[in-house]
Parts: C-alpha cells; sequence; structure tokens
C-alpha cells in the first residue's frame, strides 16, 4: 500500500482542516446547539476506511506483467492507495501513457544546487520523459504517486544530484485532489526526470507498482501485507 502524504495535505486542504484555541465558557445564557449541516452541505468523502481484504487483482482488460511497450501505448493497471492522515483508502484503474525519451544539457536543470551539484550537471545530461495518466473507471479519487524509474544503459542508478530537480518542459506535478479526477478520461499530467551521461543514457520507462511491483508496507498502515501476491513483473516502456 503506498502512503502519500503529499497527497493527503491536499485532501485535508480539501475539506477545510484547521486548527484554534479552545474558548473560553461564556458566563452568558445557554443557547441551543446548531444542527448538523446536511449531507448536501457537507464536504465530500472519498475513499473509504474499510481495510482491504484481497490483493489487487489483473482482470482480462488490464496489462499483462512483465509487459514491454512502446513509447505512447497505453498501459491499464489497477491501484489502490491507503493515505494515513485520513485513514482511508481509495481504488481505481488508470492508463498509463509514456512518451519517447527527450535530452537536454544537464546545466538547463534547475534547482538550489550547491557549487558540487552544479558542476555534475554541468558535465551531464538530463534524460525526461512526460507521461499522461488518465482515469479508466470513472470513480472519484487520487492515485497517488505512482512509481516510475529510468532504466539505464547498464541498468545502474542515475547520478544523484543534490537538491530537487525541475527542467522547464517537464513537469512532475502533484497528484491531483478527487475533485480534479472524477470522471472517465480525467488526465493528469506528469514527467520522469534523471540525469546521466551521455555514455549511459536512459533508454526505458519502469512501472512498479503493485501488482506489477512489490507493495511499500509503512509501520503505521493497518492494512495486511499482499505481497506474495505481487511482484509479478514490472511494464516497461523502450
Amino acid at each position: 500500500m503506498r502512503s502519500r502524504a503529499i497527497v493527503v495535505v491536499s485532501w485535508l486542504t480539501l475539506a477545510g482542516c484547521s486548527g484554534g484555541e479552545a474558548a473560553t465558557p461564556s458566563a452568558g445564557p445557554a443557547t441551543t446547539a446548531s444542527p448538523a449541516p446536511s449531507s448536501a452541505t457537507s464536504a465530500p468523502t472519498f475513499g473509504t476506511t474499510a481495510i482491504p481484504t484481497e490483493p489487487l487483482r489483473l482482470t482480462d482488460e488490464m496489462t499483462r506483467p512483465g509487459e514491454r511497450l512502446r513509447f505512447g501505448e497505453k498501459a491499464i493497471v489497477p491501484v489502490r492507495d491507503y493515505f494515513p492522515l485520513l485513514k482511508t483508502y481509495t481504488e481505481g484503474v488508470l492508463g498509463i501513457v509514456v512518451q519517447r525519451i527527450r535530452t537536454t544539457p544537464g546545466s538547463k536543470v534547475q534547482g538550489n544546487f550547491d557549487d558540487d551539484s552544479r558542476a555534475v550537471l554541468k558535465r551531464n545530461t538530463a534524460y525526461y520523459a512526460k507521461i499522461t495518466i488518465t482515469n479508466e473507471s470513472g470513480n472519484a479519487f487520487s492515485p497517488g504517486t505512482p512509481r516510475f524509474n529510468g532504466e539505464f544503459g547498464d541498468f545502474g542508478p542515475a547520478i544523484i544530484v543534490s537538491g530537487e530537480k525541475r527542467l522547464p518542459g517537464c513537469r512532475e506535478g502533484h497528484p491531483p485532489d478527487p475533485d480534479e479526477f472524477d470522471r472517465k478520461g480525467a488526465e493528469w499530467k506528469t514527467c520522469l526526470l534523471a540525469v546521466s551521461s551521455r555514455s549511459r543514457p536512459m533508454t526505458q520507462v519502469r512501472y512498479d507498482d503493485p501488482p506489477y511491483g512489490k507493495e511499500i508496507q509503512f509501520e503505521q498502515d493497518p492494512s495486511p501485507d499482499f505481497n506474495k501476491h505481487y511482484g509479478l513483473g514490472a511494464l516497461t516502456w523502450s
């Protein structure tokens, strides 16, 4: 189950959560409590608090584990996310399209870098792939942050640069709120960015969420560990 703190923050903002000091008791006469707001005016609740009892399953319409897709081809995948602050689960089906990998000089990568990291960027190349994610199930949910990774020439890690990387034209956006992703065909555009040398180019993009990869189980997550049913084979675009 993936825990997405950054999505939880946006959900809390959506729900209007706020803190404040306790009020001092009034010496005036007691007043009748106001009636609770009707469901028509209450903030919408997304997801469920029911703990899943079954792992994610693939249907015949979904992309098979280990599938190798061409850039521009759509994968259809099931997702389930747990949001610990809200203690809710959401499920849905996503369509994922990864565009071909592009390159630009590493010096164009923006961020609050130290001198050593800037020197590394100048010597290397930025590799990026734009990704479009669509709501295929039609229910209102936030898809969390899918696990995309770049695969390089020797299948080793990309060059590590300290600091958050940004690149004009490659927006690694936050997942949409449920009210922005509440219909079939709704889109979220994101991007995968990495830095490497020309001798170790990024050649593939890998998707590793369950059931294709193993789930990340956090200590505070109450859900069972379904990893014995997962790790079926990552999806790759090349």
